[in-house]
């Protein structure tokens, strides 16, 4: 498992919980984005404008691409072929950034630069690859990922932090950060078919590879909440380490980068309790977690 803590990248072995290594990067890292071959993790520098390409086999960084300004939210299409960077850049007047970089995974290349909403943030592709869903501050932008232009703008989430898509591709799930509560946007209308109260500046989000369930991080206040994604409720609110950002789900386990106590925290998915937790150093602020 990786990581993102500051300035590195920290493995952890996810059968003992152990930190086993920590692998300089470049500066700020923020987002952290694996391909589906798990070869390769992108990771976005926000202080250097740059994402940062690890081969995870020979634990080596290849040469930083060069993207647009302040990039945070990253996410690997699922053919594995392309990477997209929301670069959120300045995000009042003219000047803001509404940009999104593409990559090419095989020459690590940008190959398109698309328009999507103001200070794009976070983003998500859907499950056959054809829209990217992207948190705006001016709200949620579809993006047809086949000419690259945005579809629609959904100004009702405008200033929502994370984003995250059903496996069945059906559902959107959107983090209103000020709102303390997730969208679930239905993808076909585009409309909010429910709004569910979570814990204080609800912050990231990651489905269950099953699609029962939607892990939301509240950053305000130490929790992790689950909901049932069938019925969008609450199931369970789970305490974690300080200022819980970053977060992915496997079938068995839940991992949370806690920003403030410096920790990547495991929750098990079968009894919803916090069964380990990693501590990484009290000046790394962990802001993202992927499983390689």
């Amino acid at each position: 498992m990786a990581g993102i803590v500051s300035y590195s990248i920290a493995a952890i072995d996810t059968s003992n919980h152990k930190l086993v290594a920590s692998i300089p990067c470049g500066p700020n890292p923020y987002g952290i984005a694996r391909t589906p071959d798990g070869s390769k993790l992108y990771v976005t520098e926000s202080g250097g404008s740059a994402v940062s390409v690890l081969d995870t086999r020979k634990g080596t960084f290849a040469p930083s691409v060069t993207v647009g300004l302040y990039p945070h939210g990253v996410a690997v299409s699922p053919d594995g072929t392309s990477v997209y960077v929301a670069n959120t850049g300045p995000d009042t007047g003219p000047g803001g950034s509404r940009t999104i970089s593409v990559i090419d995974t095989n020459s690590d290349r940008v190959r398109a630069t698309w328009q999507a909403g103001l200070a794009p943030h976070a983003v998500a592709a859907s499950p056959d690859g054809r829209h990217l869903y992207v948190t705006c501050a001016d709200g949620l932008a579809v993006v047809d990922t086949g000419h690259g232009a945005p579809r629609t703008h959904l100004t009702g989430q405008a200033r929502a932090n994370g984003v995250a898509v059903h496996p069945d591709g059906k559902h959107i799930y959107v983090a209103n950060t000020w709102q303390r509560t997730v969208s679930v946007i239905d993808t076909r209308s585009h409309q909010v078919v429910a709004r569910v109260r979570v814990g204080k500046t609800p912050w990231q989000l990651a489905v269950s590879p099953d699609g029962a369930r939607v892990y939301v991080t509240g950053a305000g206040d130490d929790t992790v909440t689950v909901l049932d994604a069938a019925r969008h409720t609450v199931l369970r609110t789970v305490r974690v380490h300080h200022v819980p950002t970053g977060i992915t789900a496997t079938d068995s386990a839940v991992w949370v980068s806690t920003n403030a106590a410096s920790t990547v925290d495991v929750i098990d998915a079968k009894t919803l309790e916090v069964v380990a937790s990693t501590p990484l150093g009290l000046s790394t602020e962990p802001s993202g977690v992927v499983i390689a």
